[in-house]
C-alpha cells in the first residue's frame, strides 16, 4: 500500500479537471459580459435612432407656418393599420397615444365625437377665435409636395417614419394650444408640438420624446 500511495499516477488527470472547470468559469463570465455589453449598445443605438427620428418630424414642423401646424382631428378609426386621425378609444394606437398624458395636459383628451368639447387640440377645424394671435388652420398653409419630399405628414397623429437604419419608427404627434408662462411673456397663446418615438422592438417603449412651442409671431 505504501507505494500505491506515494505514486503520482493520475494526479495530471485530476489537474486537467480542475484546470478546466476554472476555465470554464472564466469563459462563461466573459461571455456574460459580452452579451451585456451587446444589450446596452444596441439599446443606445435604439435611442440615438429614435431622436434622430425625433428631430428628423420636429425640424419639419419648424419650417411651416404656424397656419399649417395641426392635426388631422378625424374619426379616429384604424385605416390600413393606421388611425384616420387622433386615435379614438377602438384604435390599436389608442393606448401608447392616449397614454402620453403629458402632451395633452390641462386639456384633456381630444374628443373625437364632439371636437368643440377640447378647443384646445390644434386640429383643421381650428378657427384661432378667441385664442390670439394663433391663426386659422390652413392647408394651404402646407408647402406642395411636402410629404414626398420629406416622407412626413404633419397633421398625422401617428404615422410610421423611416430611421437612419432603415427601420419604420412608429411616431405619436401632439399639437396643443398653450398659454406659457414666466418672465419675458406678455399674453396669448402658442402652439406645443411634442413628438414621441416608440421603439420598433417594443411599442410600449419611448424611444424619444421632443417638445416645441411655436409662437406665431416668430418665423416663420
Amino acid at each position: 500500500m505504501g507505494p500505491r500511495l506515494a505514486a503520482e499516477k493520475g494526479f495530471a488527470l485530476v489537474e486537467l479537471v480542475f484546470a478546466m472547470m476554472l476555465l470554464n468559469v472564466a469563459i462563461l463570465a466573459l461571455v456574460g459580459a459580452f452579451q451585456t455589453g451587446a444589450i446596452t449598445v444596441a439599446r443606445a443605438g435604439a435611442g440615438s435612432n429614435g431622436t434622430v427620428v425625433a428631430d428628423k418630424v420636429m425640424e419639419v414642423y419648424r419650417d411651416l407656418r404656424n397656419c399649417g401646424i395641426y392635426l388631422h382631428g378625424g374619426t379616429g378609426n384604424d385605416t390600413s393599420g393606421l388611425p384616420d386621425g387622433i386615435p379614438n378609444s377602438t384604435s390599436a394606437s389608442y393606448t401608447a397615444y392616449h397614454g402620453d398624458v403629458r402632451a395633452y395636459a390641462g386639456s384633456g383628451y381630444y374628443n373625437n365625437a364632439t371636437p368643440s368639447l377640447t378647443p384646445l387640440w390644434v386640429t383643421e377645424n381650428t378657427t384661432g377665435s378667441g385664442y390670439t394671435p394663433i391663426p386659422a388652420s390652413s392647408s394651404g398653409c402646407l408647402p406642395t409636395g411636402l410629404v414626398s419630399s420629406t416622407g412626413i405628414d404633419p397633421s398625422k397623429s401617428v404615422q410610421l417614419v423611416t430611421g437612419p437604419d432603415g427601420q419604420s419608427y412608429t411616431v405619436l404627434s401632439y399639437i396643443l394650444m398653450v398659454q406659457p408662462s414666466g418672465t419675458g411673456w406678455t399674453a396669448g397663446y402658442v402652439k406645443q408640438v411634442t413628438v414621441d418615438v416608440l421603439d420598433p422592438r417594443n411599442p410600449s417603449r419611448v424611444l424619444a420624446r421632443e417638445s416645441s412651442i411655436f409662437d406665431p409671431y416668430a418665423a416663420p
